[in-house]
């Protein structure tokens, strides 16, 4: 388990990363987790405790979305997890995606950042556009 403190546009967040796997972690930013999945280009062999080789070019974020009761649906929030900009929208209002479908693309830290559903469900609502510039925990999609 690594710890981090990153400073992005002059706004401070805690990171812990613990590797699950050879391509996959778990990653807390300022108290919310992650289930990160990751492509290292380098690969070094070592016993010793280490920094990363290199950092990913691509992570697929699955929101801890928070989720709302109403009496005949549930709502489910995607917030951002970071500052960043919208680079590309895969899903339109009224598409069916599954858990883990990519609903948009989001540049942040010079790396492109897959922001997937984390429930089945359907796009009730899109609340940015591609281009768009969000800061961490904008809204993004509603999923019913």
């Amino acid at each position: 388990m690594n710890k981090f403190k990153i400073t992005i546009d002059e706004n401070n967040f805690d990171v812990t990363v613990n590797v699950t796997d050879h391509d996959k972690a778990t990653v807390e930013v300022n108290g919310i987790s992650y289930e990160v999945s990751y492509e290292s280009k380098n690969t070094v062999a070592t016993t010793a405790p280490r920094k990363p080789a290199a950092i990913p070019t691509s992570t697929t974020y699955k929101s801890s979305a928070q989720s709302t009761s109403a009496t005949s649906s549930k709502t489910t929030y995607i917030k951002a997890p970071l500052p960043g900009t919208i680079s590309a929208i895969s899903v339109k209002v009224g598409s069916q995606v599954k858990r883990g479908d990519c609903l948009l693309v989001m540049e942040a830290m010079k790396m492109e950042n897959n922001i997937v559903a984390s429930v089945d469900g359907q796009v009730k609502a899109i609340h940015v556009t591609a281009g768009q510039s969000v800061s961490q925990d904008d809204p993004l999609v509603d999923l019913v």
